[in-house]
């Protein structure tokens, strides 16, 4: 029976994995697909109809899309732009989205966090994508690469905040893992904020910390670098002034937690 239950499985991921990857598509001859399904005995599988097969995985394709455009609002069209592709029908041809249905970030599951409603990884596919663009960001202008981690790092803010808030400076402190701590070459943060066009924008070294709270705000290069120091935990003890500033208004907008179960999620380390 458990050789059944093994077959079966093998034989749904292969039908998914043809129904969105253009490298496993059933019309291409001698290909991964023709190959594998003449392997398990399955020939069969062969005989479909290319024109509604097609039909269907371009709809997988959108429904992809669509989801990525609602998180990344800003990023999707202007690397549309970028691409010289309309958004949609075009897009989903060029061959960064080739490159994107079939690398592995989409197909591993460790490639995405958990939904907030409790459906488990692999629903979202903003996580992947990010993975896949910081893959190709020699491909892309920097500018756009960190307009979509921007876009990225306030998506994840909204998945999970500390269980409990402190206003307690003294002991070791950890970095939330919804929060983010980013440094840019651009102020691509200006571009969701609509206060500027994107293709304008000149090198600005810029500092961002993305709160869990729905706020994304700019800092300087030492709230930067302090905050920096507690990704992975860090003691608050000898501690200047400035400093205790610093921590004390990190805390309240949950960027900082006094307890490390708290971020303790599993959920993927991002670096930025």
């Amino acid at each position: 029976m458990s050789t059944s239950i093994k077959h079966e499985i093998a034989l749904q991921d292969l039908l998914v994995k043809m129904s969105i990857d253009p490298k496993w598509s059933p019309d291409i001859k001698g290909g991964k697909f023709q190959q594998t399904v003449k392997k398990m005995g399955k020939e069969e599988l062969l005989h479909v109809n290319l024109h509604a097969f097609h039909s269907e995985r371009r709809g997988r394709w959108l429904q992809i899309l669509a989801h990525l455009t609602t998180i990344f609002s800003n990023g999707v069209p202007l690397l549309s732009e970028e691409l010289n592709a309309s958004i949609d029908n075009e897009l989903i041809e060029t061959s960064i989205f080739n490159e994107f249905f079939s690398s592995p970030f989409l197909w591993n599951i460790e490639f995405s966090i958990p939904h907030p409603l409790g459906y488990g990884k692999g629903i979202e596919k903003a996580t992947a994508f990010i993975y896949f663009l910081r893959s190709q960001k020699e491909m892309l202008p920097l500018k756009l690469v960190e307009l979509f981690e921007l876009e990225y790092a306030i998506f994840k803010a909204s998945y999970k905040l500390p269980s409990k808030n402190t206003s307690l400076i003294e002991g070791t402190l950890y970095k939330n893992t919804s929060a983010t701590i980013i440094k840019t070459k651009y102020d691509v943060l200006s571009v969701i904020e609509g206060n500027n066009e994107f293709h304008p924008l000149l090198p600005c070294e810029s500092f961002y910390i993305v709160s869990p709270l729905n706020k994304t705000y700019r800092i300087n290069a030492d709230y930067f670098n302090l905050l920096s120091s507690y990704e992975e935990g860090y003691t608050t003890d000898n501690l200047n002034d400035s400093e205790r500033h610093i921590i004390s208004s990190a805390l309240k907008l949950r960027i900082l937690c006094a307890n490390a179960l708290d971020i303790d999620e599993q959920l993927i380390t991002l670096k930025h």
